[in-house]
């Protein structure tokens, strides 16, 4: 017996008057409850992303460091660790005498840089990348971005860092 209290063949399917709704417009209601969805989602990640790289932009403070001896530079350049003990970092010096520090971590992949002393360059041998070493830009290569850059004093003939990532822009 279906709803209305008549006797009905097997044959036909009882629920199509117990559900009305056709399958398409069953589908149509999912997928667009699916894409309201997706796009509420993405509307909340692109917030959030927004939010914290404009409102909550702080400039990263690291601690101050003696790294070595002014006249200790042999070949241009120092290996060093910083900020911690497992962030490897090179301090140069350029065909000018000015001293840079940057992170030896390529911006591509992680490789380590090495300096070029003959064109004030660190090299990338990982992927055929460079930076210039005067202010850590992209030369050429796949890094997409410029190496971080820590802000270098000299004190009493010694070379420090002085805690600061320095803006590349």
């Amino acid at each position: 017996m279906g709803r209305s209290g008549k006797v009905t063949d097997m044959s036909q399917t009882s629920w199509k008057e117990d559900y009305p709704v056709s399958r398409s417009a069953e589908h149509r209601s999912v997928r667009r409850q699916f894409l309201q969805f997706l796009c509420l989602s993405g509307l909340v990640v692109g917030f959030v992303s927004f939010f914290r790289n404009f409102f909550l932009r702080q400039k990263q403070i690291f601690p101050t460091k003696d790294i070595l001896a002014l006249n200790q530079i042999q070949s241009g350049y120092y290996l060093f660790r910083y900020p911690t003990e497992n962030d490897p970092a090179i301090l140069v010096k350029l065909s000018d005498g000015t001293l840079r520090a940057y992170s030896q971590r390529c911006t591509h992949l992680l490789c380590p840089v090495h300096f070029k002393p003959e064109d004030d360059s660190l090299f990338c041998p990982c992927h055929n990348g460079s930076f210039n070493a005067k202010d850590g830009s992209v030369q050429y290569g796949p890094p997409p971005k410029p190496l971080p850059q820590y802000e270098v004093q000299i004190r009493d003939e010694r070379i420090w860092v002085m805690g600061k990532l320095k803006s590349n822009s």
